[in-house]
């Protein structure tokens, strides 16, 4: 359809002009065409119109007689009529080709964005100390610039550490923060005990690479025999789905962003029960609109349907689904999910025939070509199967 109008204006241009009668004289408006053409179509096709609209002057010049007498001018108008179309019809082939190398160009760049964004972020483990693991990321619409989600999942003495943060800001420059912290993160949640310790260090290395005005928030939480210890910094609230129920795990001091320094981190603890499934999502979930009414995606309805599915990859397929129905398939920003569910230590290791460290399906569909980098570890017991204590912080 978009090459076609340029041909329709040609068609509306004749057929003025021959309404005319010789009262008016419209055929330099054949130059609008190409112009359209320049901003729809290719080069090749621009000058295809360029062409068509000079010929089409030269035509309409003849079936009125301007080339004759003084009507119109005379032959010097007609002439100069015949050269302001021809003129217009190179600078729409000229700026044709310059939007093409242009679209070209912030395509392959976008191209290597995205590729380098899914070299950072590794497959996760489909198991690990206890939990079962899932997650996926979805890219934004083709408009929209790459973003800096992360998430990583590390297997430690001190149990299965997960984060998951976005970086503001898009393109390469969100994509280098998000590499500088994960890799960051894959260091010190191997070698630091203390979670708050653990933030601090990723705190300082968003300091020493982003720029004043940078920051990156995000969750971090440390899963052990169904003890949950949890830091949240200027990150969106997990969900948790128990016997069916969602509800939001708030923390009760929000710790600022990555990057903007922190005295200590608060950290929530939480005791989680077998059965339980963590949505960590990034905000492109929560900040998705429906285009029709400018509602933003209902998540807790929507995560209560999809954590019900029977596989934790199913879980993220529904709950896609869902999101993209929501938003028509237009998504603004990228969104990374990750999903876990507290099993045994038994299921952890036989459920479904998966053993710790294997990749999870809906992972490697989404990072096929990277190696899985989180290392696994002997399980440490069953969960225990009490009610949840009660949630404290405490400032270290």
């Amino acid at each position: 359809m978009p090459r076609l109008a340029p041909l329709l204006v040609l068609m509306a241009v004749v057929a003025l002009h021959l309404a005319g009668h010789g009262r008016y004289i419209v055929l330099t408006l054949t130059v609008v065409s190409p112009m359209l053409a320049a901003i729809l179509t290719g080069p090749r096709i621009t000058t295809v119109y360029a062409l068509a609209a000079l010929l089409l002057a030269s035509l309409l010049g003849v079936r009125t007689d301007l080339y004759n007498g003084d009507y119109g001018g005379g032959p010097a108008a007609q002439a100069i009529r015949l050269a302001g179309v021809a003129v217009g019809g190179v600078i729409a082939v000229v700026a044709s080709h310059d939007r093409t190398r242009r679209e070209t160009k912030l395509r392959e760049i976008t191209r290597v964005a995205e590729v380098a964004q899914r070299a950072i972020l590794s497959a996760v483990p489909a198991s690990s100390g206890g939990l079962r693991l899932a997650a996926s990321y979805e890219s934004a619409a083709a408009e929209a610039s790459v973003g800096g989600d992360l998430y990583e999942v590390v297997n430690s003495m001190w149990g299965t550490r997960i984060l998951v943060g976005d970086v503001r800001g898009k393109g390469l420059d969100a994509i280098q923060i998000a590499s500088r912290v994960l890799g960051c993160f894959r260091v010190v949640a191997r070698n630091t005990d203390d979670p708050a310790g653990v933030v601090a260090a990723l705190d300082g290395e968003v300091v020493e690479v982003a720029g004043p005005e940078d920051f990156v928030t995000a969750v971090f939480a440390q899963i052990d025999q169904g003890r949950l210890l949890m830091v949240n910094a200027g990150h969106p609230d997990p969900v948790l789905l128990r016997n069916g129920v969602p509800r939001l795990v708030p923390v009760a001091v929000r710790q600022p962003p990555l990057g903007l320094g922190t005295d200590g981190a608060a950290i929530a603890r939480h005791q989680l029960e077998r059965g339980d499934r963590l949505l960590f999502y990034t905000d492109g979930l929560t900040e998705a609109r429906n285009p029709g009414n400018g509602e933003f995606f209902p998540l807790i309805p929507a995560v209560e349907s999809a954590l019900r599915q029977a596989s934790l990859d199913d879980c993220l397929v529904t709950l896609v689904r869902e999101l993209r129905r929501w938003t028509t398939s237009s998504l603004n920003d990228d969104v990374a999910l990750l999903v876990a569910e507290v099993v045994s230590e038994h299921e952890d290791a036989a459920g479904g025939g998966e053993a710790e460290g294997d990749v999870s399906p809906s992972s490697a569909r989404t990072r096929a070509h990277v190696p899985a980098a989180a290392h696994a570890r002997p399980g440490t017991g069953p969960v225990p199967g009490s009610r949840p204590g009660v949630s404290e912080a405490t400032s270290t």
